[in-house]
């Protein structure tokens, strides 16, 4: 059994080989909301050691309802910082990179690609999904994609599959136009057979966020980052 008796339960069922190349992992999480925080923590618990984390916001009162990451006494601090604290707080040994950054594609930043074993993109922007998908591409890094979660209350209709196999999901739709028009053949995603409901009541956006948000439930992103992050362990340990 593992030293290390907080993975022992996971070493039981994985075996002690498995554990350490996923020690030896490092896992780049673009967006830190309510789908890749969940990404992230059961990413930790399941001894990934190392990790590059990427965003610019602030938990805000409204991410309450559904990330992981956010409490009260959260709001108003870099979401990088508090996942960053919480990681340290689970496994003290694990190394996090933190970059308090909007990734787009062309932005100057101090990201290697080329040191990420698993890229996870769970942000929100069309530009910077294809942006960073290029770019893993490019250098064949494995990444995973996830498409909305918004306007959703039914995690069952998750599913894994190819962006060009998706159905019924809107920003897949755009996502299949774009990784048409530029040559993505195939990207592995997890996305929504559920049909978007239509929000029965107004948002009031947020102060430099989205000027007509869609609504949200601690429903569907959560499970969107678990399968995320399950996706992630498997091609690490080619299962």
């Amino acid at each position: 059994m593992s030293v290390d008796a907080r993975f022992q339960r996971t070493e039981s069922l994985l075996g002690s080989e498995a554990m350490e190349k996923l020690a030896k992992a490092r896992v780049a999480i673009f967006g830190l909301g309510g789908v890749g925080g969940n990404a992230f923590e059961a990413l930790v618990r399941m001894g990934i050691g190392e990790f590059d984390l990427i965003d610019f916001d602030v938990f805000s009162i409204t991410n309450l309802n559904r990330q992981l990451l956010a409490t009260s006494d959260a709001i108003g601090e870099k979401k990088t910082e508090i996942a960053r604290k919480r990681a340290l707080s689970i496994n003290p040994n694990v190394k996090i990179h933190v970059h308090d950054l909007l990734y787009l594609p062309g932005k100057d930043s101090d990201l290697d690609f080329a040191k990420f074993d698993y890229v996870i993109d769970a942000i929100d922007t069309v530009e910077g999904k294809i942006g960073l998908i290029l770019e893993c591409q490019r250098l064949g890094v494995p990444v995973i994609s996830c498409m909305g979660c918004g306007n959703r209350i039914d995690p069952s209709k998750l599913k894994v599959g190819d962006i060009h196999k998706t159905e019924m999901d809107p920003l897949a739709k755009v996502m299949r136009s774009r990784c048409r028009k530029e040559g993505i053949k195939k990207l592995k995603v997890v996305y929504s057979l559920e049909k978007p409901l239509v929000p029965v009541a107004p948002i009031e956006g947020e102060p430099g966020g989205k000027k007509n948000p869609p609504g949200s439930t601690s429903l569907v992103p959560p499970a969107a980052g678990i399968l995320l992050a399950s996706e992630v362990i498997k091609d690490l340990l080619g299962r």
